[in-house]
Parts: structure tokens; sequence; C-alpha cells
């Protein structure tokens, strides 16, 4: 086995990271029931067809980091929240690999692996 396998088993091994997906609807009181939800639970939460107001502006919460794409004038169906109190892990966002409103990328590294992963939130309307 390689040094960076051996590395990335070792950070796959010991690095939990929670994460919780939802449609939301465009409703913002089921995005604070998740947001509620999620506290001290969960260390990433995507959201699809979260609730905008003015095509940038959606809720906030005193626990978690909002991440939007920077698509301008247009109504972004993709959000991700970070929690703020995530140490064991750094977020980032990758707007250079896909900036949509439906859709967004973030990477997500630590100090024990050489390896940054990128996840992905994909918005794909129902037809």
């Amino acid at each position: 086995m390689s040094q960076n396998n051996a590395n990335d088993e070792s950070f796959a091994n010991t690095l939990n990271i929670q994460i919780l997906q939802h449609n939301y609807a465009r409703s913002t009181q089921i995005m604070h029931a998740c947001m509620k939800f999620a506290k001290n639970k969960t260390d990433i939460v995507i959201l699809q067809e979260s609730w905008m107001k003015d095509e940038n502006i959606t809720i906030s919460h005193s626990l978690f980091i909002c991440i939007k794409s920077n698509v301008q004038n247009t109504y972004v169906r993709v959000l991700i929240f970070v929690a703020k109190n995530a140490k064991k892990f750094t977020c980032t966002s990758r707007s250079n690999i896909v900036n949509s409103e439906d859709m967004q990328a973030i990477s997500i590294a630590n100090n024990k692996i050489q390896k940054k992963i990128l996840l992905f939130n994909i918005y794909n309307e129902k037809s």
C-alpha cells in the first residue's frame, strides 16, 4: 500500500462528517426546522430549492456559515451551510469548478489528508 493510500484510509477512518440534505420547497419554515434539527448534530447542510428573497438573500443561522454560488441576477437553487464549530475540517467554495444557480462545489480538507474531497450540490428539476 502506498503512503498516499495509507494517509487516505486514515483520513476516512478518523474524519466523521455528518451531512444533512433536503429539498426545502422554497419554505422558510422547513429551512428553520431543518437547521434547528441540524444544530449540534450536523457538520454540513446541503439545500436544494431554498427560500431566497431578492435573488441572493436567504435565512441565516447563528451556528452555520452559508456558502452560495456567485451567480448574479438569478435565483440560486442550491446552498450549503457549514457548522461554525466544525474544527476537524475546512470547507472552501469551488466556484472555479462550477458556478451555477443549479450546482455548486466545495472542497473539504484537513491536515491529515493530502487530497481534498469535492462535494457537489446539484439541483435536478423534475421533468
